[in-house]
């Protein structure tokens, strides 16, 4: 999918990159969802959005991926898998 940050490095992303202003107040919703859910389906089945699919491209093309890193983690940026492939 996209590259992983701590939260608020991909809410200075979105709110850099994304000019709607709905679909930026969707994004950072999820993103606010995701840690307190514990799972990326969790957080989407409370957003209750049913256009969840152009939420989760605009992260594609923005190259980020929804779950951030913990706060315990010392690492603060991680590649995408895919780049390794």
């Amino acid at each position: 999918m996209g590259d992983f940050y701590k939260k608020d490095k991909v809410v200075k992303l979105i709110d850099k990159n994304v000019s709607d202003k709905i679909m930026k107040n969707k994004m950072l919703r999820l993103v606010g969802l995701i840690p307190t859910k514990k799972s990326l389906h969790l957080a989407i089945k409370t957003l209750n959005d049913r256009n969840i699919e152009r939420i989760l491209d605009e992260f594609y093309t923005n190259c980020i991926c929804p779950v951030t890193i913990s706060k315990r983690q010392e690492i603060k940026h991680l590649e995408s898998l895919y780049v390794y492939l």
